[in-house]
């Protein structure tokens, strides 16, 4: 083995240690990012108590609440982990799912069409939320990731 080969192989492996450092973390910027979309929840859960007691005309505003929650998930940034990423990717769907199959505000079957949205947001929400905490406990973190759906707590 010539000298030029071996001081190649010695800088490859000497790169490749290098390049493992320390893993980033992705798990606390993007609960802190979700724990963001706190103000989404609770005016979802608003919206369903007006919807089951009663008074729809005041559960209008749901579909630019859930128009404006997909708009921030989708501003969030790109993370690496497979795991974070496929939990975030189906709440969007979740979100998408439910704009397409909410009914205008006048139509007689709103209050069964928003409540149904409203659970599906909810469903999703709390999976990826059991997911995440899931991930935290694995990652040997201290304490719980502070999501929950409101009034779960």
């Amino acid at each position: 083995m010539s000298c030029a080969g071996a001081a190649a192989r010695v800088f490859l492996v000497a790169a490749a240690v290098a390049g493992c450092g320390e893993a980033v973390d992705e798990l606390g910027p993007y609960v802190e990012q979700l724990k963001q979309m706190d103000k989404y929840n609770e005016k979802l859960v608003e919206y369903r108590f007006y919807l089951k007691s009663d008074q729809p005309s005041k559960a209008a505003g749901l579909r630019e609440t859930i128009e404006a929650y997909l708009a921030d998930m989708e501003s969030f940034g790109h993370t690496k982990d497979k795991f974070i990423k496929a939990g975030h990717n189906a709440l969007k769907r979740d979100l998408q799912s439910s704009l397409t199959k909410l009914v205008e505000p006048d139509f007689p079957t709103f209050t069964i069409s928003g409540l149904r949205q409203i659970d599906l947001v909810e469903e999703g929400y709390v999976v990826h939320v059991n997911n995440l905490a899931k991930l935290w406990a694995e990652a040997d973190r201290p304490g719980e990731p502070g999501l929950s759906w409101p009034g779960q707590d």
